[in-house]
């Protein structure tokens, strides 16, 4: 059914804790018929998408794809009265109490929550059942006065609220110790107990890999390069360099391309992970400068996977140890391998840090000051990847596609919808028409709560919402609608909600499918949404290309002034640093390649036409330099 699918795609799923098992619907029909070149995600999307990649290195496809569908049965399986979606997140010794309150808020409404949050915090309820039971007491043995009966009520009611509040506060401020979150979702303490959502994945991303009993998958492994035997070569050893060098710049030749998303919260950025090599060299674009303390990520990762990133830390210069001396910093520190030989399983979990529910992981970087005094040593936390792109729509864009990237949108149901257990087809809306609007991201605001989750969500999405409205964006992204008690927060779902969604995800899958290759049952076909959505594409390119390229023209022919070298002059001298070219040969090159550029703009300027004009689809898009995240 999967073996040999005709077609390729790319695919981006967005993040929502639980709301990821919509995704195992989804890709197993587009299954059947593409293959997956490039998979990205946020959060749970990443999960989604390290699991999709796994079964696309998979030597039986077959076999890895039917274990991706099975995987909402699975979730839902019971264990000892929960669910085991539910099972997999384990909460630290410490947070035990504050977590038990959160389910018990999640899984059975308030009254029953405020109920479980007594339970976890009992100390002061005691108290006041108490002092409430000496009250009655007084008033039926003692016969005093009703007024202090009342009185003693009301003590024991001010000393449960306020003493709970307190200890709520306190089990709040202990998160601190535990990396900022309830569950690390590591090894179970001392070895012993259920096995959390970080050792499940590993042994999952293992299984689907078809790797069972071998070293942890990693990028480099899905890129296609194998790790080499310890005994290999110098000459092994700076070919399997080369080739990640050349597959890092271009990643259109990786055997299978995942990228996942996480928030480095110490610097305010997101960052896309695996980091890549830079072009003709062995450092990387980002990450390069991070460290880790193994004894710290072993609360975090199966033994296993540390050894492997213990067994791949880059190795330390000379001039790095002696900073890190400097700095103070414990002998075990080893430089993080952020590249293509770090595990799935480490990106993945890196990228799913919801906040406070899921801890941050720690790193460790080198902080240089000025002058003479010794850097510092300071830790680099990151977070849910969904806090700065919960949907990376952009990933994997081209001018001019050659393949679809479908974009998988978890959005809410508007006003008088309602989701039906029977039909998912009323909690899944198309991809816009080619020359349709985008379906806009609405948030209802009705009240002050409203009002404040609207403002998180439009700091938070706002550069997903817009890019995901755009033409040549907005014709690929399906919207499968999640109700109240559906994915989010919601841990303790059911094995029938469970399978509701999955089935949302895979009717989603199946009209992907079916708008840019024909109904899934058949052949593959010629369809106008996926062939108009190129033209559109090309449309916005060339409009774009023609725009950029006049204003290259406009900046560069414009003459200096008192303060200003004009750019033929400074270009002229590009043999001079910073950034010098790197021989004449080559300045020559660019100063001929920028000469026809300006005669090409030229060229079109005197012929009348435009292709920046009437008929270009809108909203209006912009070309400009940006972060590759």
């Amino acid at each position: 059914m999967y073996a040999s699918p005709p077609l390729e795609c790319d695919i981006v799923m967005k993040g929502g804790i639980t709301s990821g098992v919509v995704y195992p619907g989804a890709v197993e029909v587009i299954a059947r018929r593409y293959r997956f070149r490039s998979i990205g995600g946020t959060s749970a999307g990443a999960i989604a998408a390290a699991i999709v990649a796994a079964a696309e290195h998979s030597p039986d496809r077959d076999t890895a794809f039917a274990a991706v569908a099975a995987l909402p049965d699975e979730l839902g399986e019971d264990r000892d009265g929960r669910s085991l979606m539910l099972t997999l997140f384990q909460p630290e010794q410490v947070n035990r109490p504050l977590f038990s309150a959160l389910v018990g808020f999640m899984e059975k409404g308030k009254l029953s929550g405020a109920l479980g949050l007594l339970r976890a915090f009992p100390r002061f309820p005691l108290l006041a059942l108490a002092l409430a039971g000496l009250s009655a007491g007084l008033g039926a043995v003692a016969g005093a006065r009703g007024a202090v009966v009342v009185l003693g009520l009301a003590a024991a009611l001010a000393l449960l609220a306020a003493g709970v509040a307190a200890d709520v506060f306190r089990a709040v401020k202990r998160l601190a110790r535990t990396d900022f979150g309830l569950c690390r979702l590591g090894p179970p303490h001392g070895g012993e107990g259920p096995t959390a959502l970080t050792g499940w994945l590993h042994g999952k991303l293992q299984s689907v890999a078809g790797r069972e009993g071998s070293s942890p998958l990693t990028f480099a492994q899905l890129w296609g390069v194998e790790e080499l035997p310890p005994d290999a070569s110098e000459d092994e050893v700076e070919a399997r360099r080369k080739r990640l060098v050349a597959l890092s710049v271009d990643s259109r030749a990786r055997a299978t391309d995942l990228q996942v998303v996480t928030t480095d919260l110490t610097h305010g950025r997101p960052m896309r992970l695996p980091s890549p090599f830079q072009a003709h060299d062995d450092r990387l674009e980002d990450g390069g400068g991070l460290f880790f303390e193994p004894a710290e990520l072993e609360r975090f990762f199966p033994p296993d996977v540390m050894a492997h990133l213990r067994r791949h830390a880059p190795a330390m210069e000379r001039d790095t140890a002696e900073k890190l001396e400097a700095a103070g910093a414990p002998e075990t520190l080893l430089r993080f391998p952020a590249g293509p030989d770090l595990p799935v399983v480490v990106a993945t979990r890196m990228s799913l840090s919801f906040p406070v529910l899921i801890a941050a992981v720690p790193l460790w970087e080198l902080r240089f000051r000025s002058g003479d005094r010794p850097p510092l040593l300071r830790r680099v936390l990151f977070s849910d990847g969904g806090i700065t792109s919960n949907f990376p729509v952009h990933f994997f864009d081209a001018p001019l596609p050659t393949r679809p990237t479908f974009a998988l949108d978890l959005t809410g149901f508007g006003p008088g919808e309602r989701p039906s257990r029977t039909d998912p087809s009323r909690s899944v809306a198309d991809p816009a028409g080619v020359n349709a609007p985008g379906q806009e991201q609405r948030t209802e605001i009705d009240s002050l709560a409203s009002f404040f989750t609207a403002l998180k969500d439009a700091g938070q999405n706002w550069r997903d919402n817009a890019q995901a409205r755009l033409p040549g964006f907005r014709e690929r992204v399906v919207h499968i609608k999640l109700a109240k008690g559906e994915g989010g927060l919601n841990l303790g779902m059911r094995d029938e909600k469970i399978k509701e969604l999955s089935e949302r995800g895979a009717y989603a899958g199946g009209r992907l499918v079916t708008l840019f290759s024909g109904p899934p049952e058949g052949a593959p076909a010629n369809t106008a949404h996926w062939n108009d959505s190129r033209f559109a594409r090309y449309r916005v390119t060339m409009s774009l290309t023609e725009r950029w390229l006049g204003t290259i023209r406009r900046g560069y022919l414009t003459p200096g002034d008192p303060v200003t070298t004009s750019y033929p002059d400074r270009v002229g001298a590009g043999l001079e640093a910073p950034y010098k070219f790197p021989s004449s040969a080559a300045l020559a090159f660019a100063e001929e390649v920028t000469a026809k550029y300006l005669a090409l703009v030229e060229e079109w300027d005197g012929a009348g036409q435009t292709l920046d004009g009437e008929g270009v689809p809108r909203p209006a898009t912009t070309l400009r330099a940006v972060p590759p995240v």
